[in-house]
């Protein structure tokens, strides 16, 4: 079976990016919940292929230290190390569509970086592939053991974004982190119609007091 590999540097989504600076989102505690909708690909030779939503709450933004030690932890240790630290860790959770009748599971990691045009990108990161129909179609692969999410929003929180729902890390020729994936059944998936939910009655109130100012 064929696999994809890609580096961390180039697809943006591993472990090595977290490391960039968000220290400001990093103290906020405050749920925040996102949406998006997956386009399943044609190359993951699942029937039918479509859409469908996922819902992404984050409770706890992972701090800047915390993703430079796992970063460590598996630089020195591999993946078995890296997953025993998982374990502990809790940051959020991902809702997948009713329809699919799977239990949440959860975000072990996740980061915001603030972007220059006044919008963020958000990285998730899960101990386990993050299952849209390879568990179903049992095409999962045991040795894909991680799940990643990048979500790319502008000032007004909506976007686009990308999902590799069971990935492999390893390290390069140079030491650099590299993301495994299998396409047909595990690649990248596109995210359409990301956005973050927002408290419209809680922004009336902050215009009016602003008005009132």
């Amino acid at each position: 079976m064929s696999k994809q590999r890609v580096t961390a540097v180039g697809l943006g989504l591993a472990l090595a990016l977290w490391c960039a600076a968000g220290a400001a989102a990093e103290e906020k505690k405050t749920r925040e919940t996102f949406f998006a909708t997956v386009l399943q690909q044609a190359n993951m030779r699942l029937p039918g292929g479509g859409t469908f939503q996922l819902t992404m709450n984050v409770d706890q933004w992972t701090s800047l230290e915390d993703r430079k030690r796992l970063v460590a932890v598996f630089k020195e240790g591999g993946s078995e190390a890296l997953m025993k630290e998982l374990h502990k860790a809790r940051a959020g959770y991902i809702v997948p569509p009713a329809f699919a009748r799977w239990p949440s599971w959860e975000v072990d990691v996740a980061s915001s970086i603030p972007q220059p045009d006044g919008g963020r990108i958000v990285r998730l990161f899960t101990e386990r592939p993050i299952i849209f129909g390879e568990a179903y179609y049992n095409t999962r692969s045991k040795e894909y053991e991680f799940g990643v999410v990048e979500l790319k929003l502008n000032a007004e929180g909506e976007g686009e974004g990308m999902t590799i729902p069971a990935a492999k890390l390893s390290l390069g020729d140079k030491g650099e982190l590299v993301v495994e994936t299998l396409p047909y059944t595990t690649g990248p998936q596109k995210l359409i119609g990301v956005r973050q939910w927002k408290d419209k009655k809680k922004d009336k109130d902050k215009d009016k007091k602003n008005e009132e100012k």
